[in-house]
């Protein structure tokens, strides 16, 4: 059906139209009208027929490097009272198979993962994942590539990304006819964010050394994972209980669940490659405000203690005193007691206050290794993507919003918490029927889309 758009003004018309003929052509451009709705909408649904992306986590910013001491003096900040070129069978989608829903929307917007759930749909991807080694290649070696470039490297990063089902067809409304297999169109930029996000690496939608280094691990490789970390789920309890804790040092992250519900998630830092934070089943049995901090002997003897020996008005002013073991006397801190400190008969201990390194709230966790959930003073890692630069214990970025959430019941509100900050009075509250606490590690998950999650090998224990 051909519409007039183009009209010759040059020449004069007859004035009317025969009915019949105006009529005719107002349907016309009716109906064209009316098609494009249509059209609109069948461009929103199409992507649904494609392996749906990841939910795109907030923006975070690009990822430092070095590390920062547990007792680094200064630069700390203070806390403020995400059709191909070649098919092939994607993972499946969010509901075509049950044992993917590792997680789901819920009252709080997402339902706990299914520890042994998630332990079979790892097991499932492995095999896929194998299946998909006879036509998997690598790319070519080469420099970054970006939006825009166009060549055989980025018709094989198209291929690679078709495979794990991150690139879902060109973007637009436009059918294009043209080959645009080697170039990098928008599309193929989403799919770079997709496969980005996946893998907990700061999502750009270019690909720079470090998503080239990811993309050349092979299909064989990445099964080896899951099936690692599918025995790490196995090992997890298939009833966690009605309320428990899951930090995941890979992830660098913190969940609350109460009766299967996510009710609490937030940012944490944890232990560095040299002090790593240890996998452990304990409970939280008791909440600190104010806490005191007395350091652990490896510490003291590989930071603490040269510190003191050079610096001691600056540790005195931060808080640290000299403790006897066994009579819980302190002295201040001079060229005598830091001796008997390096005989062991003593230790530091950092008074409470707004500068103490534990911050303003503390979690106990019963454990052999002295490892605590605490507030920290240095707030401007939670900003960073890589969070691996502790002693071994575990920070978190909003501790008050764990406290109150743990002591809610117990009358606790929030107003209440934050009262209990200030000052430098140390209070301990027992935590009524505490919750089962479990630190894991955990690089490669199935999130409810069917889409497997991986997280750096920060500890290199994928080997």
């Amino acid at each position: 059906m051909g519409i007039d758009i183009y009209t010759n003004h040059t020449k004069r018309k007859p004035e009317f139209r025969s009915h019949r003929s105006q009529h005719c052509h107002t349907l016309a451009v009716v109906g064209f009208c009316a098609l494009l709705p249509l059209f609109a909408a069948a461009q929103i649904e199409a992507p649904a027929l494609s392996p749906a992306l990841p939910a795109a986590p907030s923006e975070q910013p690009r990822e430092q490097s070095g590390e920062q001491n547990e007792e680094q003096l200064g630069a700390t900040t203070p806390r403020a009272p995400g059709a191909p070129a070649e098919q092939v069978t994607p993972p499946p989608a969010a509901g075509e198979n049950p044992a993917h829903a590792t997680e789901s929307t819920g009252k709080d917007g997402v339902k706990a993962i299914d520890f042994a759930a998630t332990a079979r749909a790892l097991r499932e991807q492995a095999a896929r994942y194998r299946q998909l080694a006879d036509r998997w290649q690598p790319i070519a070696e080469g420099t970054p590539l970006r939006p825009g470039d166009q060549g055989p490297r980025v018709a094989q990063l198209r291929r690679i990304l078709s495979q794990y089902g991150d690139y879902r067809g060109a973007l637009g409304p436009v059918i294009v006819e043209t080959d645009i297999s080697d170039r990098y169109d928008a599309g193929l930029q989403r799919a770079v964010e997709s496969y980005q996000r996946r893998h907990g690496m700061e999502v750009t939608g270019h690909v720079d050394a470090a998503t080239l280094h990811a993309l050349a691990r092979s299909p064989v490789e990445l099964a080896d994972t899951l099936e690692i970390n599918a025995e790490r789920w196995e090992k997890l309890p298939t009833n966690p209980g009605e309320r428990y804790i899951l930090v995941n040092v890979p992830d660098y992250q913190l969940q609350l669940i109460e009766g299967q519900q996510v009710v609490l998630s937030m940012k944490t830092v944890v232990g560095k490659s040299s002090k790593r934070t240890p996998d452990l089943t304990t409970k939280v049995v008791s909440v600190v405000f104010n806490p005191t901090w007395t350091v652990p002997r490896s510490i003291l003897l590989t930071d603490l203690l040269p510190k003191a020996r050079n610096f001691p008005e600056a540790m005195h002013k931060r808080g640290y005193r000299v403790v006897k073991y066994g009579t819980n006397t302190t002295t201040p801190i001079n060229e005598e007691s830091l001796e008997s400190a390096a005989r062991g008969k003593a230790t530091l201990r950092q008074i409470a206050g707004p500068g103490n390194t534990l911050g303003r709230v503390k979690f106990v966790i019963p454990n052999k290794q002295a490892i605590f959930l605490h507030d920290t003073q240095a707030q401007s890692l939670f900003e960073l993507r890589h969070r691996a630069f502790s002693h071994g214990c575990i920070r978190l970025q909003q501790p008050e919003e764990l406290a109150y959430a743990l002591l809610g019941k117990q009358g606790w509100d929030r107003t209440r918490v934050a009262q209990a900050t200030t000052g430098d009075e140390s209070v301990t509250i027992k935590v009524d029927k505490p919750p089962r606490l479990f630190i894991a590690y955990l690089t490669a998950w199935v999130d409810t889309l069917g889409q497997v999650q991986f997280r750096p090998d920060i500890y290199h224990r994928d080997r």
